[in-house]
């Protein structure tokens, strides 16, 4: 086991709120996959854009830091967004070993799309918390993400 600095009862599975986060992501997924079927992406690739439209150009290393998914996932995300023309690789300025990401105009239309159901998903999210939770759960979840960026579970 690992060390924390605080001992909690385990509760059951359905009562985690690591399992309560798995279960949001996933009820977003099937609300959100259907609305992406027709450009042919999905929650993940509809991220990636948004993040791109929201910050430009990115590496594609960035887009793995940010979207905290394996190398080889992005990768394999990023391929299939420039097959479907919503991206293109780039070398960079600096380095030519290091690959730049931005939206074509035909990806951006999409990422604007996604951007809008995004909105609507965080409103559904924020009516449901409530506004004077809202703050409280999103610096929560920020301490949450720090604390399980670098955490390696212990192997007995």
């Amino acid at each position: 086991m690992s060390e924390t600095t605080t001992d909690f009862a385990l509760p059951p599975l359905m009562e985690r709120v690591s399992f309560l986060t798995h279960r949001l992501n996933a009820l977003m997924a099937r609300a959100c996959n259907p609305y992406f079927q027709v450009w042919n992406v999905d929650l993940v690739m509809s991220r990636m854009m948004v993040v791109m439209l929201e910050s430009g150009p990115l590496p594609a290393g960035e887009i793995v830091r940010i979207m905290a998914l394996p190398q080889s996932t992005i990768s394999h995300q990023i391929k299939r967004l420039e097959a479907l023309g919503y991206v293109e690789r780039g070398q960079g300025k600096r380095d030519s070993r290091v690959r730049i990401v931005s939206l074509t105009e035909e990806g951006r239309a999409v990422a604007l799309e996604s951007n809008k159901l995004s909105e609507q998903v965080a409103n559904v999210l924020m009516d449901s918390i409530g506004e004077q939770d809202i703050e409280t759960v999103r610096l929560a979840l920020k301490r949450a993400d720090t604390a399980l960026r670098d955490f390696k579970p212990a192997c007995d």
